[in-house]
């Protein structure tokens, strides 16, 4: 479809090959149901007709198409192979005579964007470009990247741009496609798709209808890699999760992460409970081939399957435990995933713990919602500025930014007699409640503020503050927060306006490991 976006006007072929690839994609959407096969034919009727060839060639790609969208996300390996067999066969069984031998690679951007890294190639280009890597601004592929658009050079000879990791290669010439694999609607790419025949010297190999279905292989391969990308940033997300639960949670005995997942992209509507992550003893293992939960073994898996299915969190006992179910919804409204965290049966978590898994789930799905609208929409949110320079840190603390904003928020909509209240009680705060409330006033204001001060002065600061700026990561008082953090006393939690010093300290303790892992390389 992206070889149509710049053309005024269509041919009539053209504009019936652009419906053809519309009612595909709804198709696939839409779970397979036929829409549009009234519109298709009163079209195809006006249309000289194909000849059987043609068809034949249609046809076959379009299953090819469908072979590759058929396989799980979690076997890159297949998928790959596929990929380049099926490119091979098509030229073998669709290309001009004689057949041509051709190299295909697969380059995938890094975390922040800045250097592609071969992950698939074909035999022949293995020793040489396998786990390698490009550079930004080495040959086009860069260009390819922000523009978002194929390039197909028909005599590599005479294109000084291209990068030949093969120094042989550039006294060669023959054609050459580069495609960005990126889904229609989106402006990045996650990578290219690379198909030459150097190795064969032919110049002038590749015709318009090939292009388009190499293009229709990388819309396809952007598809399941927004599925990898998804469940990558997940795990980040989830390591997050975990590492809170062991500094906040000590009742927590394990933690366990399911996903509901599509079976295959030609049916989304069939989905498989699969157990992903488990956290147990401070310890996360993360299975690189996730078990397939079977509901007919036992009724506790059966109580996570309808979970799952109806998108409801619940809490079951099970061989002396309690698990706590979060079903987590995406932004289609269905469940993608649980979270399954346990407790031992006879016990119940205290206040304090509940209410901070309680804000943990919150921000698993406020996280999950962010994600969905980057690798669907297309939308970065940045807010804090160690997310300006690394995409790869803003992914990484996605959890824990999330986490701060909302107690920032919370913050802002304490009411001014809830505050009032907190400070008239002030003969009743311990030494902890003071270091809290000193620290903050000295990182934020850069001096002790008078409790009278705090609901004119220090509020408004702490709701604008950025920890990770550079201004503020430099400051020697953070070395004071971590012993305050490791030593704090929770009985603080029980005492007159304990909800108001929980969210200030819940505030310096994630501002404080903001500010440790924005110093970090």
């Amino acid at each position: 479809l992206q070889s149509y976006q710049d053309q005024t006007q269509l041919s009539s072929t053209q504009f019936f090959d652009l419906l053809i690839n519309v009612h595909l994609a709804l198709n696939d959407a839409m779970g397979g149901g036929e829409k549009f096969d009234d519109l298709l034919k009163y079209v195809d009727s006006q249309l000289s007709p194909l000849n059987s060839s043609d068809r034949t060639r249609i046809h076959t790609r379009q299953q090819w198409l469908k072979r590759i969208r058929n396989i799980p996300f979690r076997t890159l390996d297949n998928l790959y192979k596929e990929v380049m067999d099926i490119i091979q066969k098509d030229s073998d069984t669709f290309g001009n005579l004689p057949p041509k031998h051709l190299s295909i690679y697969i380059a995938l951007l890094d975390d922040d964007r800045n250097q592609l890294r071969y992950v698939a190639t074909t035999k022949d280009q293995t020793d040489l470009l396998l786990n390698k890597t490009l550079q930004h601004g080495e040959g086009v592929s860069f260009q390819i990247l922000e523009t978002g658009k194929w390039a197909y050079f028909n005599q590599t000879k005479n294109h000084t741009l291209i990068k030949f990791f093969n120094p042989l290669a550039q006294k060669q010439s023959g054609s050459f496609v580069i495609i960005p694999l990126k889904r229609l609607q989106q402006t990045y790419a996650y990578g290219l798709l690379g198909i030459d025949t150097i190795q064969d010297k032919k110049e002038k190999a590749f015709v318009q209808h090939d292009v388009q279905f190499y293009e229709g292989i990388a819309s396809a391969l952007a598809d399941i890699f927004t599925f990898v990308d998804f469940d990558k940033n997940m795990m980040k997300i989830l390591q997050r999760f975990t590492y809170w639960i062991k500094q906040r949670c000590s009742n927590v005995l394990a933690v366990d992460y399911y996903t509901y997942e599509p079976a295959s992209m030609n049916n989304p509507a069939e989905r498989l409970l699969k157990h992903v992550v488990k956290y147990s003893n401070g310890n996360l293992t993360t299975f690189d081939t996730p078990k397939t939960i079977n509901s007919r073994e036992q009724v506790f898996k059966y109580q996570l399957e309808h979970a799952a299915v109806t998108c409801q969190s619940v809490i079951a006992s099970f061989l002396g435990q309690t698990h706590m179910i979060q079903a987590i919804r995406g932004r289609d409204n269905f469940c993608f995933a649980l979270v399954d965290t346990i407790i031992d049966e006879k016990e119940e978590l205290p206040s304090s713990e509940k209410q901070d898994l309680i804000s943990m789930y919150t921000c698993i799905s406020k996280s999950v919602d962010e994600l969905e609208q980057e690798l669907i929409h297309d939308t970065i949110k940045r807010v804090l500025n160690y997310e300006q320079n690394s995409d790869r840190k803003r992914l990484t603390y996605l959890f824990d930014r999330t986490w701060y904003t909302d107690i920032c928020d919370t913050i802002k909509q304490l009411s001014s007699e809830k505050i009032q209240e907190f400070i008239d009680d002030k003969t009743k705060w311990n030494d902890e409640t003071k270091q809290i409330l000193s620290l903050i006033s000295r990182i934020v204001k850069q001096k002790e503020l008078n409790p009278t001060e705090y609901i004119e002065e220090l509020l408004p600061a702490i709701i604008e503050f950025d920890p990770t700026a550079e201004e503020h990561v430099q400051n020697n008082l953070w070395a004071h927060v971590e012993p305050l953090i490791q030593t704090i006393d929770r009985s603080i939690w029980q005492q007159p306006s304990s909800d108001v010093i929980k969210i200030f300290y819940d505030w310096l303790n994630l501002a404080y490991e903001l500010t440790t892992f924005s110093k970090a390389q």
